[in-house]
């Protein structure tokens, strides 16, 4: 038997996504301010409400979905460079139900990508790890995943990209993320999650 984590519908997600298109992103990246008063109406600007502060910023949204604020320097607090959350994520309970899991979650990627279509439009890019088309990273400290380890543990198994540009836009990421490549007789676990970037991440 598989087992089913985390598994959010692709109407949650095509809500969530739709509930960012009214957020202040230069804000965003800018960074929360401490913790106390001034975050919790921070928070609020944009519908959140902060669950937890201890090293990395986690907010509640009106939809219930736990997004993760990550700042660009390890034990700061702002600005920050990417937020993230996961919205599906199944296990093998079993070696022989890796290959069952892989299709599971290229098939519920497929559902969110077509759900997300209807709120952001057209991605700029969707495709598998293996695809000649597959986006290289510009530099060594790019989000993109190096194309030598992408290839040797198959991840992102599945990835969409979504841009919009302007000092005022961000970048959206769904992607299928594997890990490692498992040694014989280990379990695979994929998870399905959202990144969003700001412009100047590529």
């Amino acid at each position: 038997m598989t087992t089913l984590r985390i598994g959010r519908s692709p109407e949650q997600l095509a809500e969530e996504l739709k509930a960012l298109e009214h957020v202040d992103w230069p804000a965003v990246w800018a960074g929360p301010p401490n913790p106390g008063q001034a975050l919790d109406d921070w928070c609020a600007l944009f519908g959140w409400r902060p669950t937890s502060a201890e090293r990395v910023l986690t907010v509640s949204t009106v939809t219930g979905q736990s997004i993760t604020l990550f700042p660009v320097r390890s034990g700061g607090w702002a600005p920050i460079k990417q937020l993230s959350w996961t919205s599906w994520q199944m296990a093998a309970d079993d070696a022989h139900e890796n290959d069952e899991v892989l299709e599971q979650a290229a098939e519920t990627w497929a559902a969110y990508v077509a759900a997300a279509r209807a709120v952001v439009g057209e991605p700029a890019y969707a495709g598998a790890w293996d695809d000649p088309a597959f986006p290289e990273p510009p530099h060594d400290r790019h989000w993109l995943m190096p194309r030598d380890l992408r290839l040797e543990n198959m991840s992102p198994y599945r990835m969409a990209v979504w841009r919009e540009d302007g000092p005022e836009g961000h970048i959206t990421v769904l992607t299928v993320g594997l890990g490692p490549a498992p040694e014989p007789g280990e379990l695979r676990r994929p998870m399905i999650k959202v990144t969003c970037y700001p412009p100047e991440a590529e």
